[in-house]
């Protein structure tokens, strides 16, 4: 991954003016004095830069999961619509194969009702 600069350098000036708002606090009453006060200001500027670093993967990793996760939803509604799709081929097809052979002599009501047009309409919405 290559880095924006910028956008290293907005976090690490974001982190280090929180840090060292809390160490000059910390200095002030006292708690933090001399070699120690140096000491942690170095461990966390260098902790701050390392945050820094890693805001850009986080961000991006994050988004991976984001389309990952719109992924499987679109392949879980494709799942659904290729079941609707098949059934309706099949009660089609059966009904098509019943009449040419003579078993049926007048279509169901399903083909003369109109439902047959509102099923194939929510098929095509649904797939679309």
């Amino acid at each position: 991954m290559a880095y924006d600069i910028e956008q290293v350098k907005t976090v690490y000036d974001e982190l280090t003016a929180k840090v060292k708002a809390d160490l000059d606090e910390q200095f002030n009453k006292g708690r933090l004095k001399g070699t120690d006060y140096a000491n942690v200001y170095s461990t966390l500027m260098n902790t701050c830069l390392q945050l820094a670093f890693q805001a850009p993967l986080n961000e991006e990793q994050k988004n991976t999961q984001v389309k990952q996760q719109e992924l499987l939803e679109r392949q879980t509604r494709g799942f659904d619509d290729n079941f609707r799709f098949k059934l309706f081929d099949s009660q089609m097809n059966a009904w098509a194969m019943m009449f040419s052979s003579g078993m049926l002599e007048s279509k169901p009501t399903i083909i003369t009702n109109d439902e047959l047009s509102s099923l194939y309409n929510d098929i095509r919405t649904n797939i679309g």
